[in-house]
């Protein structure tokens, strides 16, 4: 029999293995800046804007480091 949780936890490791194969996407660390509001910060998880443009950032980077390792080949 198995131990009480370890169904929900199973099942939640196998749904994140497969929304990452359906839909990559990675987890990022933001460390708190010096002198910000802590609640105010953690409301940026939640907030659609920041998530868009923070999205946007690491598309123009990706395509800038992509293209520097092609200049480099």
């Amino acid at each position: 029999m198995s131990k009480k949780g370890e169904l929900p936890k199973k099942f939640e490791e196998i749904h994140n293995r497969i929304e990452k194969v359906v839909t990559p996407h990675i987890t990022v660390k933001i460390a708190m800046p010096e002198g910000i509001d802590k609640e105010e910060f953690l409301k940026l998880e939640d907030n659609d804007k920041f998530l868009h443009a923070l999205s946007l950032f690491v598309k123009r980077w990706l395509k800038r480091n992509v293209e520097a390792k092609k200049r480099q080949t």
